[in-house]
C-alpha cells in the first residue's frame, strides 16, 4: 500500500453538495473520515449521579507484589508495565497493518474499562482483569470509503451492574447501544440501533459523554446531535435529536420578536468536543445548565450552551498562530480554571521540520522534499490576569470573535512532526493535573508538554509499523495509587503524581508524571538532565526485548547537553555507578554487563542520528571508555586463566595492590576485595597500572615475563583492536587526542619489556632452550611500534600543534623511534621471527629496514639470495618505495653490482628505480655520483656522466682513482662535444686544471720514489723508511735552519704522497715550496695552483701566497748575490737572472690574467704577514698543540728573514729585468 501523505486533519469546511462521490475519497489521505474525534478519555471524572443507573466508581489498585517492570524512567516520568491485553485482542492485533486497517481505543477512567475497536469488532475489558474480554459487533461501516473506519465510542457507566454499557457510532451515523457489555460474552447481538440521518457527504466526526445520561455527537458539516439515555420499564433506550433549542414556554410573541438573535455558527468539520463549566469553575453537581460545550470546527473554537443548545460565541485560532500555511484545528481540552488548550497543525517548511524528521524517522525522505505537519498548543482564556509559562511565544494578544473575545495565553511548539510515513491516526490530547501537563497522543508517540515550565518529553513506540498507541486514560488523582514506584517521593510543594494509562497494540502501560518535578524543571540545567536521562534509559531499558518503547532525542537536541550527558553516563558505567550497574559478585558477568551498557549507549546515539552533533573530542572519550572496559575484561579473563592453570601467585595482582596503595580511593569500598574493586571502580585507570606491572618484571626477572608481559600485551592489544574495529561506530577520526595507550609512561614501560625480552632472548647460554621472552618478543615489539606510532600521529596533528612543546616532543620521539626500530627488527630476525619483523616493517612503511632484513645473507649474485622471491614480490607490491631502498642498501654497503645484475637479468624497472633514487638523493643534498656515472655511461648520457665524474673526482682520496675519474669524465665530455657539436669551455677547463694537478702529484711521487730506489730489503718496503729517505734527501735546508714545524708537516705530506693519497692544493703547494730542489719552476707551479683553485678560503689562500713568496725570496743567498766588489754589471745581472725570483717572475708575468690576480705577484713587504694560530689550526686540523706553536715560529722566522734581507730595491730591479727580457724576446 502506498504510504499516505501527511493528512490535513480536517478537510471539510462547510456543508456543501458533494461533487465527488464519497466512495472515491481516500479516507487514509484525508484522515478526516478515518480518524474522527474520540473523547471518552477527555472526561476525568463525572461527579453527578445519573438518574437512570448507579455508577460504580473505579477505585482499584493493581494487585501484585514486587518491583514493577520498568520501561522508562526519568525524574519527571516513569513508565511501567500495567497489564497485558486480552488474548483475543492480542490475536486480532497481531500482524495488523495500521496503514490499511483503522483501529481506535481508549481507557475509560470512570469505569476502569479499556476498549479497542476495528471497523468490524469492538473489544472491551476491565484493564486490571484482561482475562475477561467482551466482544461486540460494530455498526457497519460505509462501503463508499476506500478504508473502513473504526467507530466512535462512549462507555456508559452503570451503578446497578458490574459491567457498563456501550455506545458505538459509525461514520455514516449508525448507532448501536448495549445497556450492558455482558452480552459480548454471547456474541453481543442484543443491542439497540438508531441512525442520525446524516446528509449526503456528511459523516460523524465526534462523540462525547457529558454524563451517564447525555452524549453529544458531531458531524463533518458542523451539526451537533444530543443523544439521551432513558429508562422505561427497566429497559434503557437511546434517542437522538439535532442540537437545537426548543421554544421556551410562556415566551410572548412580542418578546420573541424583539429578542436579540443568537450568533450563528460557521459550519465546518467538527474535529473535537470538550466539556467546560460556566465561569470557569470546576464541574460541579449543579446539572447540565452549568456546563458549556466547546467544539473545534476547522480552526474555529465554538462555545455552546448545553442547556439552551445555542452558540454563545466563536473565535478563530488563526489569529493566535499567525501566518502559517494550511492551519488546521486538531483537538482541544479545557483546563481546571476554564482555559482552553487547542492543538493545531500546519504545513511546516523543509528547514523548520528537518530536525524533527531526522529524529523521528531516521532521515526518512532526506534529500527529497516530503510534506510534513508541525503541531503547536494554543492556550486561550476568556478572562485576563492569568499568568502562565509563555515559552512558545505569541502570548499576550486578544482574539475578537463572534459573541466572545479570548486572550492568547501562550503558543507552544510540540516536539513532533508527521510525514508521509506516518500511519493514519488523529492526534488527541489529555490534561493532567488540571492542565499542568498536556499529554498528546500521536500514532506512535505520546508527548508531554508542561504549562508552567519549559518541560517537554516524549514516549515513543519502538515499532510504529507493527504497533500503535490506541488511547490514553488519565486516572483521577484521588484514585491514583499513592506509591506506584516505592523509591519515588512526591514533590515537596505538595504537587503529587498523576498517572495516565497508555493503551498500545501490544500492552497496557502506566505512566506516572511527577507534577512537582515537572514544575521545578529548570531550562538552564534541565535540557542536559533530560538528555542524560534519555541516554540512561536507553542503556537500562532499551536492551529489554519486551520493552515496547524506543528512546530518542527531542528534535534539535542541544549539542553541549548531549555531549555532557553521554560522557557522564559513560564514565558512570566505567565506575560502576550503582544507579546504573547492578552489583554482581561475578566480575566477569559484571564486566560483560558494563560493556553491553556502553555498546547500547553508542548504538542509541547512532540510531538517533545524533553522533554528528558530538565533537570529535567527545566521541573519542566515549570510545576510550569502551576500549578501557574491554581491556579490563580481557585482562580479567587472562588473570583467571593464569590462576586456573594452577598458579598460586600472581604478579599482576601484586601490581594492582601496589597501584592501590600508591593511589588509594577517597572512600574505600565495602567489599575489601582490592583486585575486584579495581576492575569495578577504577577501569579508567588501567593505563596507569602498566608501569606497576613492568616494575614487577624488573624486580623478578625473566620468570615474570610470561605473566606480566602477556598481561601488558593483552591490555594494549585489546584496546587497540577494539578501537580499530569500532572507529566507524564512534565516528572517530584518527589520530586520537592524547591517547592513553601511548602516554610516555606506557611507551617507556613497553620499551623496558622489549629490552628485557631482548636481553633474555639473545642470551647465548639459553640459545637452545624455550624462552618466554623469545615467544613474547614479537607481540611486545608490535605493541611498542603501535604505541609510538600512535603518539607520533597525535603529536603531528593540527590539534596538538597548539600545545606547548609538542613539536619538540615529536622530533625527539621520531628520532628515537627511527633509531630503535631497525634495532628491534634486527633482534626479531636474530630470534627467528623474520616473518613477524617483515610484517612490522611493512605495517609501518619502513622499507629501509625491510630491505636491510632481506639482505643479511648471500646477496650476490641476486639469484643466490634466499629472499630473492620475497624481494621480487615486494617490488611488485610496493614499487619504487621499496625498490629504491634496495638500491640504497646496495650502494651504501658496496654492493652496487647487485642492482646492475638485476637490471642485466632483464628487469628494466631496476634501472628506472636507480635513476629515481639518485634524483631524490640529489634533491636532498645527497651524493650518488660514485656509482650513478656508470649507468649514465651505459645510457649514453655523456654530459651527465662527465659532470658526475668531475664532482666525484673532487672528493676522491686516491690519486689513481681520481686520475681515472677525470680521464673518463673528460672522454665522456668530449663524446658529448662530438655528439652535439657544442663545447662547454668551463667544464673542459675544469678537467684540464684537475688533470694538471694530478700530474703534479704524480711527478712528486716519481721524484720521491727515485730518492729511495737505492734502498734494499725491508727498509725499502717500509713506508717509514721510504719517508725518512725522502726527508733526508729533500729537506736538508729545513733541518739546517731548524724548521721543526715545517719539517713535521713536510714529513706528513710526503707520507701521503707515497701512499698515493690525493693532496689538497695547499698541501701540494707546501710540498713544492718546502722540499730541496735545484729547479725553481716549482714556485711558479705552486702559484699557478693557488691561482686556479676555488676550494680554499680567501684568507688562507692569501696566506699560502705569502708563504710561497717568502720561500721564493729565501731560496737564494742574496748577500752573496749583492756582493758587487770586483764584478761587472753584466756579472751582477747574470746573478739576478739565476735567482728563483727572476725565474718565477719570468713564468708568471707573461700571463696578465695570472699575474694580476691578488697574491700572485707580491713584493717583499707584502709577503711578511704570518698566519695566526686559529688559521693554522684551520689549515691543519687535528695536529698537536706543540706543532701549532712550531709552525707559528717557523712562519715568523720565514717572514723575519725576508724582512732582514731588505729586498725592496732588488725586487723592482729583477722585475724590470724580466720585463725588459720579455720585451726583447717579443722583439726577437
Amino acid at each position: 500500500m502506498e504510504s499516505p501523505a501527511p493528512r490535513k486533519t480536517h478537510r471539510y469546511g462547510t456543508p456543501r453538495p458533494s461533487v465527488t462521490p464519497p466512495k472515491q475519497r481516500r479516507m487514509v489521505g484525508t484522515r478526516a473520515v478515518g480518524t474522527p474525534s474520540r473523547r471518552t478519555e477527555d472526561i476525568a471524572a463525572v461527579a453527578d449521579i445519573m438518574d437512570v443507573d448507579d455508577v460504580q466508581m473505579y477505585n482499584e489498585r493493581v494487585a501484585g507484589s514486587g518491583r514493577e517492570t520498568l520501561y522508562a524512567r526519568t525524574d519527571e516520568i516513569s513508565v511501567a508495565f500495567h497489564a497485558a491485553l486480552p488474548f483475543e485482542v492480542r490475536r486480532e492485533l497481531k500482524g495488523t497493518d495500521f496503514y490499511s486497517q483503522s483501529w481506535t481505543g481508549a481507557i475509560d477512567s470512570l469505569t476502569g474499562y479499556a476498549l479497542a475497536a476495528s471497523s468490524s469488532t469492538c473489544f472491551i475489558w476491565h484493564h486490571t482483569k484482561p482475562t475477561t474480554c467482551y466482544i461486540l459487533p460494530c455498526p457497519p461501516s460505509s462501503h463508499d470509503y476506500a478504508q473502513p473506519a473504526a467507530p466512535l465510542h462512549a462507555v456508559v457507566p452503570s451503578r446497578s451492574r458490574s459491567e457498563p454499557g456501550l455506545v458505538l457510532l459509525s461514520l455514516r451515523g449508525d448507532i448501536r447501544f448495549w445497556d450492558s457489555i455482558a452480552s459480548g460474552l454471547a456474541g453481543g447481538g442484543s443491542f439497540e440501533s438508531i441512525n442520525l440521518e446524516l446528509g449526503e457527504g456528511e459523516y460523524a466526526s465526534g462523540l462525547l459523554r457529558v454524563d451517564g445520561q447525555i452524549y453529544i455527537a458531531s458531524t463533518s458539516h458542523g451539526r451537533l446531535f444530543r443523544l439521551t439515555l432513558t429508562s422505561q420499564s427497566g429497559r434503557h433506550t437511546l434517542s437522538a435529536r439535532l442540537f437545537a433549542p426548543p421554544p421556551a414556554p410562556g415566551l410572548s410573541l412580542a418578546r420573541l420578536f424583539w429578542a436579540a438573535p443568537a450568533p450563528q455558527p460557521t459550519l465546518g468539520n467538527v474535529s473535537a468536543l470538550a466539556l467546560g463549566s460556566v465561569g470557569g469553575s470546576d464541574i460541579g453537581r449543579g446539572g447540565v445548565a452549568e456546563k458549556d460545550l466547546w467544539t473545534l470546527s476547522e480552526t474555529r473554537v465554538q462555545r455552546w450552551s448545553l442547556n439552551k443548545e445555542v452558540l454563545l460565541g466563536e473565535v478563530d485560532v488563526r489569529e493566535a498562530v499567525g501566518h502559517v500555511e494550511d492551519l488546521e484545528g486538531v483537538d482541544l481540552g479545557v483546563e481546571s480554571d476554564g482555559t482552553l488548550v487547542v492543538l493545531v497543525s500546519y504545513a511546516g517548511s523543509e528547514q523548520e521540520t528537518a530536525a524533527m524528521a531526522l529524529d523521528q524517522y531516521g532521515g526518512f525522505g532526506m534529500g527529497t522534499p516530503v510534506p510534513r505537519r508541525i503541531y503547536a498548543l494554543v492556550r486561550l482564556s476568556t478572562r485576563g490576569g492569568v499568568t502562565k509559562y509563555e515559552g512558545g511565544g505569541g502570548s499576550g494578544g486578544m482574539i475578537e470573535g463572534v459573541g466572545v473575545g479570548m486572550k492568547i495565553e501562550s503558543v507552544t511548539g510540540v516536539p513532533y512532526a508527521t510525514t508521509a510515513a506516518s500511519a493514519p491516526a488523529h492526534p488527541r490530547l489529555a490534561l493532567l493535573g488540571g492542565g499542568a501537563v498536556v499529554a498528546i497522543r500521536f500514532v506512535d508517540v505520546v508527548v508531554f508538554c508542561a504549562r508552567d515550565s519549559p518541560y517537554q518529553d516524549r514516549i515513543t513506540l519502538k515499532a510504529p509499523h507493527t504497533d500503535q498507541i490506541l488511547g490514553l486514560g488519565v486516572l483521577p488523582p484521588s484514585q491514583s495509587p499513592v506509591h506506584y514506584f516505592p523509591e519515588e517521593q512526591e514533590d515537596a510543594e505538595g504537587l503529587g503524581p498523576e498517572e495516565v494509562l497508555i493503551l498500545t497494540a501490544g500492552v497496557l502501560m502506566r505512566a506516572r508524571v511527577d507534577l512537582g518535578s515537572v514544575k521545578a524543571f529548570n531550562e538552564a540545567t534541565g535540557r542536559a538532565i533530560i538528555i542524560k536521562a534519555i541516554l540512561t534509559q536507553a542503556i537500562l531499558y532499551g536492551s529489554n526485548p519486551d520493552n515496547p518503547l524506543r528512546f530518542s532525542f527531542p528534535p534539535e537536541v542541544d549539542e553541549e547537553a548531549l555531549m555532557a550527558g553521554a560522557e557522564g553516563l559513560s564514565r558512570a558505567v566505567l565506575e560502576s555507578d550503582p544507579a546504573i550497574i547492578r552489583p554482581n559478585h561475578d566480575l566477569t558477568s559484571q564486566l560483560t554487563s558494563r560493556k553491553d551498557r556502553l555498546s547500547w549507549l553508542i548504538r542509541f546515539i547512532n540510531d538517533n542520528a545524533a553522533l554528528s552533533k558530538m565533537s570529535q573530542r567527545s566521541r573519542q572519550r566515549l570510545a576510550t571508555d569502551a576500549e578501557k572496559l574491554y581491556a579490563c575484561h580481557q585482562l580479567w579473563l587472562k588473570m583467571n586463566e593464569h590462576l586456573d592453570a594452577g598458579a598460586t601467585h600472581s604478579l599482576v595482582i601484586d601490581a594492582i595492590y601496589g597501584f592501590t596503595a600508591s593511589y588509594p580511593l577517597p572512600h574505600s569500598p565495602a567489599s575489601h576485595d582490592v583486585v575486584r574493586d579495581f576492575f569495578r571502580y577504577r577501569a579508567a585507570e588501567i593505563g596507569r597500572l602498566i608501569p606497576f606491572m613492568v616494575e614487577r618484571v624488573e624486580n623478578t626477572g625473566e620468570g615474570a615475563m610470561k605473566e606480566v608481559g602477556g598481561a601488558v600485551v593483552t591490555i594494549l592489544q585489546a584496546a587497540l583492536s577494539y578501537r580499530a574495529y569500532n572507529l566507524a561506530v564512534y565516528g572517530v577520526n584518527l589520530p586520537m587526542i592524547k591517547p592513553w595507550t601511548s602516554r610516555s609512561s606506557v611507551i617507556d614501560g613497553v620499551l623496558k619489556l622489549v629490552d628485557t625480552a631482548t636481553r633474555f632472548a639473545l642470551d647465548p647460554s639459553k640459545a637452545n632452550t624455550k624462552s618466554a621472552s623469545k615467544e613474547l618478543l614479537p607481540e611486545l615489539a608490535t605493541m611498542f611500534f603501535a604505541c609510538v606510532q600512535e603518539r607520533l600521529d597525535w603529536l603531528g596533528s593540527p590539534i596538538a600543534a597548539d600545545e606547548p612543546g609538542s613539536e619538540r616532543d615529536h622530533i625527539e620521539l621520531k628520532e628515537r623511534f627511527d633509531q630503535l626500530r631497525p634495532e628491534i627488527l634486527e633482534t626479531l630476525r636474530l630470534t627467528s621471527h623474520l616473518p613477524h619483523a617483515l610484517t612490522l616493517a611493512i605495517s609501518h612503511a619502513d622499507f629501509r629496514s625491510l630491505a636491510t632484513l632481506l639482505h643479511q645473507d648471500t646477496v650476490y649474485p641476486p639469484t643466490s639470495n634466499p629472499h630473492a622471491r620475497t624481494i621480487a614480490e615486494y617490488v611488485d607490491r610496493f614499487g619504487g618505495a621499496f625498490a629504491k631502498e634496495v638500491v640504497r642498501w646496495c650502494l651504501v654497503h658496496g654492493e652496487a653490482r647487485v642492482v646492475f645484475a638485476l637490471e642485466e637479468s632483464g628487469s628494466d624497472e631496476w634501472g628506472k628505480y636507480m635513476d629515481e633514487y639518485w634524483v631524490e638523493e640529489e634533491e636532498q643534498g645527497g651524493k650518488c655520483d660514485v656509482v650513478a656515472w656508470l649507468r649514465d655511461l651505459g645510457q649514453a648520457r655523456w654530459s651527465v656522466a662527465g659532470a658526475r665524474l668531475l664532482r666525484e673526482a673532487k672528493g676522491a682520496g686516491d690519486v689513481g682513482v681520481k686520475h681515472f675519474m677525470l680521464s673518463v669524465g673528460k672522454l665522456a665530455h668530449l663524446a658529448q662535444v662530438q655528439e652535439s657539436g657544442e663545447v662547454d669551455e668551463a667544464a673542459l677547463d675544469a678537467f684540464h686544471d684537475s688533470l694538471d694537478f694530478i700530474s703534479v702529484q704524480e711527478k712528486l711521487l716519481e721524484e720521491f720514489q727515485e730518492t729511495f730506489s737505492s734502498l734494499r730489503g725491508k727498509q725499502k718496503q717500509s713506508l717509514d723508511g721510504q719517508v725518512d729517505a725522502v726527508i733526508r734527501a729533500k729537506a736538508t735546508r729545513l733541518k739546517e735552519e731548524g724548521r721543526k714545524g715545517l719539517l713535521g708537516i713536510l714529513k706528513i705530506l710526503v707520507r701521503q704522497v707515497l701512499q698515493g693519497k690525493v693532496l689538497s692544493v695547499e698541501d701540494a703547494v707546501d710540498v713544492l715550496t718546502l722540499k730541496d730542489d735545484e729547479g725553481v719552476e716549482n714556485f711558479a707551479t705552486a702559484l699557478h695552483l693557488l691561482a686556479h683553485t676555488e676550494d680554499i678560503p680567501d684568507a688562507r689562500r692569501i696566506s699560502s701566497f705569502r708563504r710561497v713568496w717568502c720561500r721564493i725570496y729565501n731560496k737564494d743567498d742574496w748577500d752573496s748575490i749583492r756582493e758587487t766588489a770586483n764584478i761587472t754589471d753584466a756579472q751582477l745581472t747574470s746573478r739576478f737572472r739565476a735567482t728563483a725570483l727572476y725565474m718565477t717572475l719570468s713564468i708568471i708575468l707573461p700571463s696578465p690574467q695570472l699575474s694580476q690576480l691578488p697574491g700572485v705577484d707580491l713584493d717583499p713587504n707584502e709577503c711578511l704577514p704570518v698566519p695566526l694560530i686559529p688559521e693554522i689550526k684551520s689549515r691543519f686540523p687535528g695536529i698537536q698543540e706543540d706543532m701549532v706553536g712550531d709552525l707559528a715560529r717557523d712562519y715568523r722566522a720565514e717572514s723575519s728573514r725576508v724582512e732582514g734581507l731588505s729586498l725592496g730595491d732588488v725586487y723592482h730591479r729583477v722585475r724590470e729585468m724580466v720585463m725588459l727580457d720579455l720585451g726583447y724576446a717579443r722583439q726577437e
